[in-house]
């Protein structure tokens, strides 16, 4: 089969998977099951966007609309179209092409995995397509699908330019990391560090030549000018070069009483509570008008309690965090699993996250939740350790006719690859949920399909001993 159909195959598979699962949950559960915490949220700055055709938000206290600063906008812009298109407000329209480009992502990620090696296409590509992650996240009206995909899109970019630094790849990987940042802030810091390291290693393949630099500029370029407006709107209205106001509320209320609760077991609801106490008496109950400045103050309350928690309760709330979000199935993001009536994570008592963690696997108050959890849970460990293996497949075994070039060029991808996955790891931090590994997932996708092809390797040699016997 030509990498052409290969391709059309995986995305035809991956478009089937998601619209039956979408159409699925809609026919099942109906809308709701495509709804998530901040779903409801998203769909009402996608219609006030319609109204009134900016980046606002309505609130019922008497404000009336005022301009929204705690979301990036390209997501809101993405749901207006479609609000725009069907004349209504529901969640199945956007689910659904959510779905489809989400295949695309998969195109993308196969494409991504042939360039290190022509034998990855195929099972890169159908990993991707039936990765539970991708297309139970891609039903959700969240931003993460439409995230993801450029990120997917930022990879490929990636690993071409280091293949031949070129300004067709430059273009394009500014466009992917400009709009990625459009769409989550998160992806701010990845700026610089592609500045950095994209360099980096076209000098150690010997590919950077001058006009390498030139293509880094243009990069960063790219990347600055997609966010003008909503930094020319920032400076105007509240004097800040920031881009969003949500560093603060996410630090206070999320990150500071997971570590309090990695330190002694405190419930991230009454850490939350206390975080909101400490800062209110801190601001002496007066709280700015400037969203920034409360953004700001809110930071620097978390910032003050985290050094009073301490470096080894901060540690391990990272690393509880990175677990989670690494080994947590993704099964139970989905409605049939997340509906079941049970005591949430967050609520299990226990001494410690991991004495949490035990109780809420093992001594699950609904038994078929439990099983779920179970039986998914090793499953992900199972692929997990198979992924592992096939990244020491790709570092350290060398292919049939692999050049040296060939060769180190791999194993710098691989290593970019990595150096991600930690970057994504390290900024969710203790924020636990399987929908927060998604941008790593295609790492996970070629590290997979590495092991596939080491185990077909093992068998073809296993079958060459039997017949010279």
């Amino acid at each position: 089969m030509t990498p052409r159909r290969t391709l059309w195959l995986i995305f035809g598979l991956a478009l089937l998977v998601r619209l039956a699962y979408t159409l699925g949950l809609y026919l099942g559960i109906g809308a709701e099951a495509l709804l998530a915490e901040d779903s409801v949220l998203y769909l009402g700055l996608g219609r006030d966007f319609v109204a009134q055709g900016d980046f606002v938000r309505f609130y019922d206290d008497g404000r009336g609309f005022e301009p929204e600063t705690e979301r990036m906008p390209l997501y809101i812009i993405w749901l207006a179209l479609h609000q725009w298109v069907s004349g209504i407000s529901a969640p199945l329209f956007p689910a659904l092409t959510q779905g489809a480009l989400d295949a695309v992502a998969c195109v993308f990620i196969a494409r991504t995995a042939m360039l290190l090696n022509p034998r990855l296409l195929l099972p890169a590509g159908l990993i991707a397509a039936c990765n539970p992650t991708q297309f139970i996240v891609s039903a959700m009206i969240l931003t993460d699908s439409l995230f993801f995909f450029f990120v997917c899109l930022m990879l490929y970019a990636a690993v071409q330019w280091l293949r031949e630094p070129a300004w067709r790849w430059t273009l394009l990987l500014g466009l992917a990391v400009g709009l990625g940042v459009s769409t989550r802030v998160m992806l701010l810091p990845a700026v610089v560090a592609l500045a950095i390291l994209l360099p980096i290693a076209a000098a150690w393949l010997g590919r950077l030549r001058l006009s390498g630099f030139a293509h880094v500029l243009v990069f960063v370029a790219i990347c600055a000018a997609l966010q003008a407006p909503i930094l020319a709107r920032n400076l105007s209205h509240y004097d800040t070069a920031q881009l969003t106001s949500q560093g603060g509320a996410y630090s206070l209320l999320w990150v500071a009483p997971l570590v309090l609760e990695a330190l002694d077991g405190t419930p991230h609801a009454e850490g939350a509570r206390r975080m909101q106490r400490r800062y209110e008496t801190e601001i002496g109950g007066v709280e700015s008008e400037n969203p920034f400045t409360r953004s700001a103050q809110m930071s620097a309350t978390a910032r003050r309690a985290i050094t009073e928690l301490g470096a080894i309760a901060t540690v391990k709330a990272w690393l509880i965090g990175g677990a989670i979000n690494l080994f947590s199935p993704a099964a139970i993001l989905s409605p049939p699993v997340s509906n079941l009536p049970r005591t949430g994570f967050y609520d299990i008592p226990g001494d410690s996250k991991l004495d949490k963690l035990w109780t809420f696997m093992f001594h699950n108050d609904n038994p078929a939740y439990a099983w779920v959890l179970i039986v998914t849970f090793l499953s992900l460990l199972a692929v997990r350790a198979g992924q592992l293996m096939g990244l020491g497949f790709g570092l350290f075994q060398r292919q049939p006719d692999q050049t040296d070039s060939g060769r180190r060029e791999v194993r710098a991808v691989l290593l970019l690859l990595l150096l991600w996955t930690l970057y994504i790891l390290v900024v969710n931090g203790p924020i636990a949920s399987p929908k927060y590994r998604l941008p790593i997932e295609p790492f996970g996708a070629i590290c997979g399909a590495y092991a596939l092809i080491a185990v077909d390797d093992w068998l073809k040699r296993r079958a060459a001993r039997r017949q010279a016997r």
